[in-house]
């Protein structure tokens, strides 16, 4: 999976925390992109921890939906404005997805915010392989399960190198890969 100049992330800071930033541009309205962002159902083919969640500003996100995922604790909706942004404590990370009419469907915008500069690379390789993948599955693509001998997704491994480099990160301090 090569890294592309239209689907990088751009790490940036806010104020002394971490801030992944994701473009793409997806050939589907708001209005289909929300519902795979936030169905349960249409979560778990392409999201690291699909969840379900209660659907106002301070209701609680729980992950796991299915037995997928890590567990984790239950996060909280911190911005909810369908079907134009959506934001949500995932740990002691946000994670706020942002939809806008495009002539081509959808701009979608997703930050991941966190105090830990080192796990940058590991987090915005996650989200490259995530985000191909929510592509794929709006594409009506089934979900593929391909995995490398460390049970990590299919490039994953390359894509993480080619962070920590664009990054600055050197490999003995980057955050390693998620384990289980």
């Amino acid at each position: 999976m090569p890294l592309s100049d239209a689907a990088d992330a751009v790490l940036q800071d806010d104020r002394g925390r971490s801030v992944l930033r994701f473009e793409r541009v997806l050939r589907h309205p708001p209005e289909r992109v929300w519902s795979a962002l936030t169905e349960a159902d249409e979560l778990t083919s392409w999201h690291p921890s699909p969840f379900e969640f209660d659907p106002e500003v301070g209701g609680t996100v729980r992950y796991g939906v299915g037995g997928l995922g890590p567990e984790m604790p239950d996060g909280e909706v911190t911005e909810y404005d369908p079907p134009r942004s959506l934001a949500y404590t995932w740990g002691e990370d946000v994670l706020r997805w942002e939809l806008r009419p495009h002539d081509e469907g959808c701009l979608m915008v997703l930050t991941h915010t966190f105090d830990d500069r080192f796990k940058a690379a590991r987090d915005a390789a996650g989200w490259h392989v995530c985000l191909e993948a929510l592509s794929a599955a709006l594409e009506g693509a089934k979900p593929a399960d391909v995995r490398d001998p460390e049970r990590l997704p299919a490039g994953w491994t390359e894509l993480n190198s080619a962070y920590q480099k664009r990054f600055g990160i050197p490999p003995e301090k980057a955050t390693p890969p998620p384990t289980g």
